[in-house]
């Protein structure tokens, strides 16, 4: 189940800012953010975050700096195990991130770019704390590197944003009517 796969998640003894799932310290919702989201975990950059919607086993992608109602809130996976898959094959969760905007020439490139400041920095500490991090993900989870792209980008062609339920603040700050 989803939710206790992020609730063990969260137990881990891992540094999980090294993957781009910050979660420490109180989350504050962004006006954009779903009523009821259950937060995953941050990138920290841009008030992008990750959540769990209530009733739906997806992980959501909220991007507060997107500048458009329908693309506020993305699918970034089927299910959270999916979503650790996702991080494992690009080292992070940024990338996912980015999936929505980024043609598959430009996702390869990012991925590409990540592979060789790996491959640069392999003694960083940073390098070594992600490493870590994901290898006691996978053993923990089960869990298989599992290419992103193709998945998320057909998730997200399909999702209706209307399903999404929203607090007055998203709203006002829009300057839209209240479905």
């Amino acid at each position: 189940m989803t939710r206790d796969d992020l609730k063990t998640f969260h137990e881990l003894d891992i540094d999980f800012d090294s993957i781009g799932l910050d979660w420490g310290g109180e989350f504050v919702p962004y006006f954009c953010t779903p009523v009821d989201a259950e937060y995953v975990g941050r990138i920290g950059c841009d008030g992008v975050h990750f959540v769990l919607l209530p009733g739906d086993e997806k992980v959501y992608c909220v991007d507060p700096s997107t500048g458009d109602a329908g693309t506020y809130v993305l699918p970034a996976a089927s299910d959270f195990r999916e979503f650790l898959s996702f991080i494992l094959c690009c080292h992070d969760a940024n990338p996912l991130s980015q999936i929505y905007f980024l043609t598959e020439e430009r996702f390869r490139t990012f991925a590409a770019e990540e592979a060789e400041a790996r491959e640069e920095g392999e003694l960083d500490g940073r390098f070594k704390a992600k490493d870590a991090a994901l290898a006691v993900i996978a053993e923990t989870f089960g869990v298989a590197p599992m290419e992103p792209y193709d998945k998320v980008r057909a998730l997200q062609a399909a999702f209706d944003p209307g399903v999404l339920k929203f607090s007055d603040e998203y709203y006002d700050t829009l300057g839209i009517e209240r479905e």
